[in-house]
């Protein structure tokens, strides 16, 4: 049976890798090939990582090619300009488009199908470019969407309520950007619900929303870019990928009909399998969470009608 690989395009910066890092350090996969534009970057971080490596049971990190992908060898793409203090990841639009479809194409040239993972700003609109560019299944090409600021929520949350982040279960939903939101309404902790939680006053949730979509301009601020929580979020969805039974992640994917949207790509919670990703349906949003789904589909399809 064939050995399933991670490529990572775009290797050589910050984000791809440490997501490099982290899959090997977590010996996520067996083999873990870099990309990049200047491939002598692309040797020098697998030299760097490989050096880690030699502390786990045997992961290979080396340097390739797009000619080496097959089918269901999983892509990640890194590719593009990062986002930079003062900038929205919507600004980054318009240099980026190009660069992926141009990427995409070297992906799947010769009828390739494998899976792809997006996460180059403004990642909603890229992964959509990407799904058009691909001509492959929307299961097999998605983005990591808002699965970072869900992270980050339950970050704050954990601080707020002086529990283990790994105790709460709650998601940001909608765009990786500014109009992301958080669903408190279906927040729990400890199987809890948020609301009857010891300590819980809404005073101290008031302001969340706005805490999880402005951390990233924080570190941008203090250190230029974000890279570790990206590079983890992207290990735990290739493993994901790797299993037959599903994880469930706030992935972005191309919508068919889920929660009354068409055609645009935006995050809500979805499996995640060696089955691809599969937007779940029923996932329960308030009247006014809801409004802020739709409100994530306008900014987002109005950026994707701007590169048509």
């Amino acid at each position: 049976m064939k050995k399933q690989k991670v490529f990572i395009v775009g290797a050589g910066g910050q984000v791809g890798s440490s997501a490099a890092y982290a899959m090997a350090i977590k010996q996520t996969i067996q083999e873990i090939v870099l990309i990049d534009l200047h491939p002598d970057i692309a040797n020098g971080q697998a030299m760097d990582i490989t050096d880690a490596a030699t502390f786990t049971n045997g992961v290979i990190v080396r340097a390739g090619d797009y000619s080496e992908i097959a089918d269901d060898d999983i892509v990640v793409i890194c590719s593009g300009a990062a986002q930079k203090p003062g900038q929205t990841r919507l600004d980054l639009l318009s240099v980026n488009a190009s660069i992926i479809s141009d990427v995409v194409k070297q992906i799947v040239a010769g009828g390739k199908n494998p899976y792809i993972l997006l996460i180059t700003n403004p990642v909603d609109v890229m992964t959509y470019e990407a799904v058009k560019a691909s001509g492959l299944s929307r299961n097999r090409v998605f983005g990591t969407g808002t699965t970072l600021e869900s992270a980050r929520l339950r970050a704050a949350l954990a601080e707020k309520f002086k529990v283990s982040a790994n105790q709460i279960n709650a998601y940001a939903l909608g765009e990786h950007g500014d109009s992301t939101f958080t669903v408190l309404s279906q927040a729990t902790i400890g199987g809890i619900p948020l609301a009857n939680f010891p300590g819980y006053n809404y005073d101290i949730v008031a302001n969340i929303d706005k805490e999880v979509s402005e951390k990233v301009y924080k570190i941008i601020n203090t250190k230029r870019a974000t890279f570790y929580g990206i590079g983890q979020v992207i290990s735990e969805i290739v493993a994901a990928i790797l299993r037959p039974v599903p994880t469930i992640y706030p992935v972005c994917s191309l919508l068919d009909g889920e929660y009354g949207l068409q055609d645009v790509v935006l995050s809500v919670p979805s499996s995640v399998s060696s089955d691809g990703v599969h937007p779940i349906e029923g996932y329960r949003l308030s009247q006014g969470e809801y409004a802020k789904l739709q409100n994530s589909a306008r900014v987002i399809r109005g950026a994707i009608n701007s590169m048509k």
